[in-house]
């Protein structure tokens, strides 16, 4: 997570169009969700606990910084894609 967060410090604070840092979220994102979720795998309520905290806080960030509107929908799109994929016991 810190190796991607660090690769992720200088897209994000590009010149880039807004749609593609967007489309870039969806990699940490995801790699965030998922390493929660390998490391909590025997306490499910634990991961989904804190797999929530961290995109409600992802999406107050947002809401403060008063980022563009597809920020929100990757958050909400990666975040609800994980959870279904939690939830149905999809393997990678």
């Amino acid at each position: 997570m810190v190796v991607i967060g660090l690769i992720s410090w200088p897209i994000f604070r590009s010149k880039l169009r807004v749609l593609f840092k967007a489309m870039y979220m969806t990699v940490p994102l995801a790699v965030v969700f998922v390493t929660c979720g390998m490391f909590l795998y025997r306490w499910p309520l634990a991961a989904y606990s804190l797999g929530s905290l961290f995109s409600l806080s992802v999406l107050y960030y947002l809401y403060r910084t008063k980022q563009p509107w597809i920020y929100y929908y990757t958050v909400i799109l990666v975040s609800l894609t994980l959870l279904l994929v939690g939830l149905l016991g999809v393997e990678i």
